[in-house]
């Protein structure tokens, strides 16, 4: 019986918006021409690497230095996945800099509210199981879904990040559930499939552009609502 649904926070309930357009127009800026489509699909390929340096150690509590190196890399992998395969990392830092200073507003997933709002009125527990620290608490208010989302796990709070266990476990524990019990719906294999799995729970996919394959017995969702609706097929088996 499924009784609890975690959620990661970014790419998953929230985005940045038209991350496309702020990448295609930097990378415009250094002569680099690539398409939308491509830049959309290469984020899981710059995602995964980040979320394997997060698991080694938290970016955001390394040097400005080495953060700096590990977003050159970032870029670099995104637009050689998007067909730039020879951009220099000097290139790519400087693409980094171009975007992560672009104005921007985060803003949640057409569906994350409703999904949200349905799930906890069929008594579902809800929270969040995301690599961040404190910061989440006022961005996830600031987005008027604080309120559906009560337990939540951070690295914060945890001391690891995803995929480690305990971060599953931290959010189990709030919950009051069995890892049985909870599903964590994530849109990355690494940090939230292999995670939620290594902890004993389920674990749902979100994609909503085509991706990698799946580990076998892992459902992909095109969207929140798909994987909501899923979880409804859980408990009704």
């Amino acid at each position: 019986m499924i009784r609890a649904v975690f959620f990661d926070f970014y790419g998953t309930l929230a985005d940045w918006p038209a991350a496309e357009d702020l990448q295609q127009a930097a990378a415009a800026a250094e002569g680099i021409a690539v398409a939308r489509s491509a830049i959309a699909s290469a984020y899981r390929t710059a995602n995964a690497y980040l979320d394997g340096e997060n698991a080694k150690h938290l970016v955001r509590e390394r040097t400005q230095e080495e953060r700096d190196a590990v977003f050159a890399e970032y870029e670099r992998l995104l637009l050689a996945d998007a067909g730039a395969p020879d951009v220099s990392l000097e290139v790519a830092a400087r693409i980094w800099q171009r975007v992560r200073g672009a104005p921007e507003e985060l803003r949640l997933f057409p569906d994350a509210r409703s999904v949200l709002a349905e799930m906890r009125s069929e008594g579902f527990t809800l929270g969040v199981i995301s690599n961040m620290g404190q910061e989440l608490n006022d961005l996830l208010d600031r987005l008027g879904i604080g309120e559906y989302l009560p337990v939540r796990s951070t690295s914060g709070r945890s001391g690891v990040s995803k995929p480690h266990p305990r971060i599953f476990q931290l959010a189990l524990a709030g919950a009051g559930v069995r890892p049985e019990e909870a599903v964590h719906i994530g849109d990355s294999i690494s940090a939230d499939v292999e995670g939620a799995r290594s902890a004993g729970m389920r674990a749902v996919l979100v994609q909503r552009t085509p991706g990698p394959p799946a580990p076998d017995g892992v459902y992909v969702a095109s969207s929140l609502t798909e994987a909501a609706s899923h979880v409804r097929s859980l408990v009704a088996t």
